[in-house]
């Protein structure tokens, strides 16, 4: 599907060819002429939104937060922009038959250098009920759902029970991904994740998997000497 980009208002725009002008629904959402129901974030700073638009749901985003943390200002510099990469990789997925994951149809980057700091995003509604668990009656479907996104590509890097959705045919899916950087580290941190924190076993590989599981053991050892607890909850 083609991906038509444009600039507005300081933005520069991803969009997906189709049948809906998602601009349109932005600027309609933002007016407060579309049915819209917030989601509720936590953060002042960025918004979650279901919108109908035309008898069909999706998801609106905005974000504005800047992390305050060195560490991660310097990766996303480094990195560049997330969600107009995420758009073409969710593309590319899904254009090779993967369908584990809500699409993205729009993005509306703002940036100064290489850092965003303002960006809006609509989603795919994914209908159905989040899991309130991960435990012995999902693990192995977690697992697989995992691996699949990894082969599609695209990686989750926060795991929790709330970001995989049950549809009503029974299918498992996973939204909201926050694969920011390198790709390679975040399918890295999801591995790591799925072990230390829900024992669900999956085999890690390469160099990047293996410096971050030293990375882990290091701190691990170091909390150790300090007489601090190593355990996860």
């Amino acid at each position: 599907m083609a991906i038509v980009t444009s600039k507005e208002n300081g933005f520069t725009i991803y969009e997906k060819e189709t049948e809906v002008r998602f601009g349109e629904v932005l600027k309609e959402y933002l007016a407060g002429k579309l049915p819209s129901t917030s989601l509720g974030s936590g953060n002042e700073d960025r918004t979650v939104a279901v919108v109908e638009y035309k008898g069909k749901k999706y998801i609106v985003k905005n974000d504005r937060e800047k992390d305050k943390r060195l560490e991660k200002r310097l990766q996303n510099y480094l990195s560049g922009p997330f969600f107009s990469k995420l758009i073409y990789a969710t593309d590319r997925a899904i254009a090779q038959g993967y369908t584990g994951t809500a699409d993205l149809y729009y993005v509306a980057e703002k940036m100064v250098g290489r850092e965003c700091v303002d960006v809006y995003t609509i989603h795919e509604y994914v209908e159905g009920t989040p899991l309130k668990a991960i435990d012995d009656s999902n693990r192995e479907e977690i697992k697989n759902c995992i691996l699949m996104l990894h082969r599609a590509g695209l990686a989750s890097n926060d795991i929790h029970a709330g970001n995989f959705i049950r549809t009503p045919e029974g299918k498992l899916k996973i939204i909201d991904l926050s694969c920011r950087g390198s790709m390679r580290v975040c399918q890295a941190n999801d591995i790591l994740t799925l072990r230390k924190k829900y024992h669900i076993e999956i085999e890690g590989q390469g160099a990047v998997y293996h410096l971050i599981q030293l990375k882990e053991d290091i701190r691990k050892l170091s909390r150790k000497l300090r007489g601090k607890s190593t355990s996860h909850a």
